[in-house]
């Protein structure tokens, strides 16, 4: 029983390495290739923006500041107060102002996604030549958004997704929110382009040319479907539209404030997994995605049964796995995360397989919006 333990560790170890090995190579493959300055004028940012978030005025200012000349267009719900206050006083900045339409739109109809509905209205005020679709709470790394200019020269359709990662966040949910996204980014998008199985984008944050949007009418034709990014990924994929992993990192913070909102907000993304399995399950999702999340768990139990030597050699294991992510992190995404990162990361690969077990056993139903909706085929269903 013992060496089958070890057995199993030592194949956890190898995937970890496996995946980091993927994730390496595919980033190194978009740095080598050649770069030029992009003209920021052929893109609009467009943001469908909901208050809510602490931080939605200083992450709206943060992409304006960002940026000299690309244009932006701000969808809000003419009910919410609170976002077009805070709209507003932004863009008492005089130049902030002259690139930026502000829209205020009617409430959302029942059954229609509040981003696809916002979305649709809002592609119609666009007059670039690209599209960047961003969620309110995220921040696009610009000085790495040159890798466009690769894209910039292809002949065919593609729509091009960022890679996400959570930086700066404080209090127990949010980190662990936060350690959720940063154990799984590096070591699900990259590793997962590299063996050509990209079949969903980053939903935070998007580029795609705005004549594809018009041409497919892409947020019409999704606009009942609760995973928007999902949805258009499987979308624009029937129609030969090629998905583009890229390494241009988007900043994405989420504030939870207390158990409950962290539980809700897991199930929603695990049910979303869950409907993005049943899709595109494969054996290289397996063995990339889905064993990596299970063996931790397993093994701990495992460990704790068999006595204290084998439940160290878990917990150590882990957290060498995620300091090496932490500095894999530091240096691909240029930033400095305090040592706290390795526990809270430690600590979610655990608790994910719990959760997810959880989300299996539990209805199918989530609270979005205070709506009761029931997930099962990716279609918004209301209790």
């Amino acid at each position: 029983m013992t060496q089958l333990f070890f057995c199993v560790l030592s194949l956890t170890g190898l995937l970890f390495f496996l995946r980091l090995r993927l994730a390496v190579l595919n980033i190194k493959s978009k740095r080598n290739i050649e770069r030029k300055v992009i003209d920021e004028a052929s893109y609009t940012i467009i943001q469908p923006i909901l208050s809510g978030d602490p931080r939605l005025k200083q992450d709206l200012e943060k992409n304006l500041a960002r940026t000299k000349t690309m244009r932006f267009i701000w969808l809000v719900d003419k009910s919410d107060a609170i976002a077009q206050a805070v709209t507003a006083e932004i863009l008492e900045e005089p130049s902030y102002h002259e690139r930026t339409i502000c829209l205020l739109l009617e409430d959302v109809p029942e059954k229609i996604n509040p981003k696809s509905f916002k979305l649709l209205q809002g592609i119609e005020k666009i007059q670039t030549e690209y599209a960047i679709i961003l969620d309110d709470d995220s921040v696009i790394d610009f000085q790495r958004f040159d890798e466009m200019t690769s894209c910039e020269q292809r002949s065919d359709e593609f729509l091009v997704t960022g890679i996400p990662y959570n930086h700066g966040q404080t209090g127990f949910w949010s980190q662990l929110v936060a350690s959720f996204v940063n154990s799984n980014s590096l070591l699900t998008y990259f590793p997962m382009a590299h063996v050509k199985e990209t079949n969903t984008v980053n939903g935070m944050f998007y580029i795609v040319k705005t004549e594809i949007l018009r041409k497919y009418h892409v947020f019409e034709r999704i606009q009942e479907e609760l995973c928007d990014d999902l949805a258009i990924a499987d979308y624009l994929s029937e129609r030969g539209v090629q998905l583009i992993q890229s390494s241009i990192p988007c900043n994405v913070r989420t504030t939870i404030k207390e158990p409950m909102q962290y539980l809700r907000l897991m199930k929603r993304w695990l049910l979303f997994a869950t409907i993005y399995m049943k899709r595109h399950y494969s054996l290289r999702l397996f063995f990339l995605v889905v064993l990596p999340s299970i063996l931790p768990i397993i093994l701990l139990i495992w460990g704790l049964w068999l006595g204290v030597v084998p439940t160290l050699l878990v917990v150590g294991g882990l957290g060498a796995k995620a300091i090496i992510l932490k500095s894999c992190r530091n240096r691909i995404f240029a930033i400095r995360e305090n040592r706290s990162v390795i526990l809270y990361e430690v600590l979610n690969d655990f608790l994910l397989p719990v959760l997810y077990l959880y989300t299996l056993v539990t209805p199918p139903v989530i609270l979005w919006r205070n709506k009761k909706i029931r997930v099962s085929d990716g279609k918004i269903r209301y209790e």
